[in-house]
């Protein structure tokens, strides 16, 4: 069964974009195809815990340049835009004793923009691209987190990165990003008698690293989601809330391989207002090699 499940998984591959943290979270022109062996404990059923494969990727099937706009060419720093049509990124988690195709999450987005200023600002501290998606969808199925299914449509993801750079000879600099979203999300846990949770959801993701042309970088990076309700506030109910922490080393190997060793805690919590909430994690220390191009 898991030589079949191992081999769907390889087709499936081919389709998906990576979901590697970087300081350029959201740099949107790289394609790449990763693999990471992994070790992950802290489930709530043992079984889970163990040694997983994990295959990863991102892909985008258009992208054109776009002109800057009219209205801003008065601006200190106006942006020239880059289009995105047809984003796709996924990640599938194996584990290697009999519990097969443990964790699959696929993100889609129709339409997404990246702006970059024309000018480069000689401030210490600055801008460097700001992002912009439309309608992404995102799917996740979790076994050792006990999701049966998460799908989360956002109406809109918005960011911005930056850098600080004391010296613009320096070769190392930080870098962070943020980005916000907001839409509908729907959630069905695997535990029996809770039932299925469907609200509105805000969240924030966001990153920091500090970078160094030789010698990589070190980096964290957060995503936290929390459903909310419009009914009466001591109540609260239904509620879904995901969340993911990384922290992790990236090194460019070479033109196209990147080496990322990275600890990550992921965690749910499923409160359908009937019965007592959910709340489940899983922690993970993985080695991944991606090629990206």
């Amino acid at each position: 069964m898991f030589t079949t499940k191992f081999s769907g998984l390889v087709i499936a591959a081919a389709f998906l974009i990576t979901s590697n943290a970087s300081a350029e979270l959201w740099d949107m022109r790289e394609r790449s195809f990763g693999a990471a062996i992994a070790e992950e404990d802290k489930a709530t059923d043992p079984k889970f815990n163990g040694t997983k494969l994990f295959i990863d990727g991102r892909y985008f099937f258009n992208s054109e340049a776009g002109e800057v706009s009219e209205k801003r060419k008065c601006c200190a720093l106006p942006a020239k835009p880059e289009y995105f049509y047809g984003l796709i990124e996924g990640q599938l988690r194996f584990g290697f004793d009999g519990t097969g195709l443990e964790y699959v999450m696929l993100d889609f987005t129709p339409w997404a923009g990246l702006y970059e200023p024309t000018v480069e600002s000689p401030k210490s501290l600055r801008a460097t691209a700001d992002a912009l998606k439309l309608g992404a969808v995102r799917f996740i199925s979790d076994d050792p987190l006990e999701v049966d299914s998460y799908l989360e449509l956002s109406l809109f993801r918005a960011g911005r990165n930056g850098i600080y750079q004391w010296n613009k000879e320096s070769p190392a600099a930080v870098t962070g990003g943020v980005q916000l979203l907001t839409g509908w999300s729907w959630a069905e846990t695997k535990v029996q008698g809770y039932s299925d949770v469907s609200n509105p959801f805000v969240g924030i993701l966001f990153n920091l690293a500090w970078e160094h042309d030789r010698w990589g970088s070190i980096y964290m990076d957060n995503r936290f989601v929390n459903g909310f309700s419009f009914s009466n506030p001591t109540r609260g109910h239904p509620m879904v809330r995901e969340a993911r922490v990384a922290f992790g080393y990236l090194k460019q190997m070479t033109d196209n391989l990147w080496l990322d060793i990275v600890g990550e805690k992921k965690s749910f919590y499923f409160d359908e207002g009937g019965l007592p909430g959910l709340y489940r994690m899983s922690r993970s220390v993985a080695v991944d090699l991606s090629y990206r191009w």
